[in-house]
């Protein structure tokens, strides 16, 4: 079995210094820091007077990161705790402090597991004198921090300050707001590293400033130990030597899949796919394990969270007889808030239409009369208007001819490259499967073998053609199993 490099998830940083603000991911074990220098040695190296030379590491060991003291001039503080010469761990959210001992203010470093290098961050500073609210929500002119996604509120939150404190207030939002992963609906005062989540935007309070990105990126899946358990049928071989007559189909399945990323969902007959899928997806539960999107579990806030899922099933469930136009009028009048208008809601169907390349003739025809193809982006159509950062579909390219199937594949990875949306998709066709940035190879009886780039999968299986991997899983699926899950801790 080919040895393959253990790619295991890896941090990232926000650096705030001189009112700007720097985003870096981790991509060495060790990855040091320091005054600027052009020394080959100091990986981040940063134009601040309060920063030593070789200031500091953050290194990596057992899948856990550290921060290490480099015997500094002026120190360092990490989540309020001072080290100079010492180690301190770092978790989620963590925050490390450099500044000289007469300023206020020198370089701040905010430690996460979640990949903020691809976004764009912004600061404002809450106590420069003004004591006003702070809104957040969709529309400009009317909010303080506005983000132009309708599946944020006209108008969603505002921060009001009471004396030294500040307090978060949803305004009874569609999508809802989470503090620290829980969802929010009284007043709440904030403290000190408290994550602020609307949809995929994230706001950080911390030392007196609400840090903020604005969304670039499809939404982070992490599945953590999923399995499933259903009743064997009396005729089924494993109805007697299951405990309570049940058996498993699908098998303590663990992955993340990144921000952004074009997935594909590939295994033989009885792999356990289509209940991956809907178990990710919040269709139904897993048994047990759980999955979280962009940290937040799935199957706690599945109210909250399903608005923000786009599913495309295999059978569409479009309706004849009217033109696929008036058919995203209605889906769009359904399903996007209320506080939409006609106008804006007509400019997210355009934006749709032009994601998917759907043409004014296409939009003015009877869904009944559109091509295989035009259809399928038709139904994919139906859920982008919504614009969910994550989007699921079961076999999309089924019945589709060759060139319609690479051509709609392009369309898919273009979602996720270019519009920012993570694209999840169950195929059995391989045709276009380089055309993906990862593939799940699942076995028989719900068993993850593998999850990579298509070039790791020919190289572990050692095949030139990905269709020989099916047979490899199926007469060595416990070896493979066990190979994963050595590799994926």
């Amino acid at each position: 079995m080919a040895e393959l490099a253990h790619k295991s998830k890896r941090g990232s940083l926000i650096i705030m210094m001189n009112g700007e603000i720097i985003t870096k991911k981790l991509i060495k074990d060790k990855t040091f820091i320091g005054r600027i220098t052009n020394s080959p040695d100091i990986d981040i190296q940063l134009d601040s007077p309060v920063l030593s030379k070789a200031h500091g590491v953050i290194f990596r060991e057992n899948g856990k990161y550290y921060y290490g003291d480099n015997n500094s001039t002026n120190g360092s503080i990490v989540d309020g705790q001072y080290i100079k010469n010492g180690v301190a761990p770092l978790n989620e959210s963590s925050v490390i402090e450099i500044k000289s001992h007469n300023e206020n203010f020198g370089v701040l470093i905010l430690f996460s597991m979640f990949d903020y290098s691809r976004q764009k961050w912004q600061s404002r500073n809450l106590y420069d004198g003004s004591s006003d609210p702070i809104y957040i929500g969709r529309m400009v002119g009317q909010n303080d921090i506005s983000i132009p996604s309708v599946q944020i509120s006209r108008q969603h939150g505002v921060f009001t300050r009471n004396g030294n404190d500040w307090i978060y207030q949803d305004l009874n939002s569609k999508n809802g707001t989470f503090i620290n992963r829980k969802l929010v609906v009284k007043p709440t005062v904030l403290r000190e590293n408290d994550i602020i989540q609307i949809v995929n935007v994230k706001l950080i309070f911390a030392r007196g400033m609400l840090i903020y990105n604005l969304p670039n990126a499809g939404c982070e899946l992490k599945v953590d130990n999923i399995s499933k358990m259903v009743k064997c049928p009396k005729t089924d071989p494993s109805y007697k030597k299951s405990p309570n007559h049940k058996k498993c189909i699908l098998d303590r399945v663990n992955v993340t899949i990144e921000p952004s990323e074009f997935v594909a969902v590939l295994g033989g007959s009885g792999a356990g796919k289509t209940t991956f899928l809907n178990c990710i997806n919040g269709y139904e539960e897993a048994t047990s394990g759980a999955v979280y999107m962009d940290g937040i579990n799935l199957y706690e806030h599945k109210d909250s969270l399903k608005k923000q899922i786009g599913y495309v099933p295999q059978e569409d469930l479009l309706r004849n007889g009217i033109s696929v136009r008036q058919t995203l009028r209605y889906i769009a009048k359904m399903r996007l808030p209320k506080d939409v208008d006609k106008k804006e809601r007509e400019k997210r169907i355009d934006h749709t239409f032009d994601m998917l390349g759907l043409d004014a003739k296409c939009q003015a025809s009877d869904v009944k009369k559109v091509s295989g193809g035009q259809r399928k982006r038709v139904s994919i159509a139906s859920e982008l208007v919504s614009d969910p950062p994550i989007l699921f579909l079961d076999e999309p390219t089924s019945g589709l001819d060759p060139e319609t199937e690479t051509n709609l594949i392009k369309s898919l990875q273009e979602l996720a490259h270019t519009h920012e949306k993570t694209v999840i998709v169950i195929t059995h066709t391989l045709k276009n499967i380089d055309l993906f940035d990862k593939v799940l190879f699942f076995a028989p009886g719900g068993k993850l073998c593998f999850a990579g780039p298509p070039e790791e999968a020919y190289e572990l299986f050692k095949v030139s053609d990905m269709t020989d991997v099916y047979k490899i899983v199926r007469e060595y699926t416990d070896e493979f199993d066990a190979y994963y899950r050595q590799t994926n801790n």
